[in-house]
């Protein structure tokens, strides 16, 4: 998702412009991974975890304990990026470690 650019301070015609002091950087939806508002489709997800969205799909109603968690709103099944990532983090091997 594009940012809107920032715009140029704008003042009267004939008046003198001040520099803008800087303030706290804005925080951005698409950047906070935390966020709990950025939702991925079915589709979006499974081309994140390299799977099909038939394999998303099973896991979801045939193998609970295997997907990644997801939020149903109605029909609608969604991904939140903070789950995916938790997914595969919980997946991760390092090799050489005991498991």
């Amino acid at each position: 998702m594009p940012h809107a650019p920032t715009l140029p301070n704008r003042t009267a015609k004939n008046s003198v412009r001040t520099p803008r002091t800087p303030s706290a950087a804005p925080v951005c939806i698409c950047t906070d991974a935390g966020s709990p508002s950025l939702l991925y489709t079915q589709a979006e997800a499974a081309k994140i975890l390299k799977v099909s969205p038939a394999t998303l799909r099973r896991w979801r109603t045939q193998q609970p304990s295997q997907g990644p968690a997801y939020v149903r709103i109605g029909a609608r099944i969604s991904y939140r990026h903070q789950d995916l990532a938790d997914y595969l983090t919980d997946r991760r091997v390092i090799p050489g470690v005991a498991a």
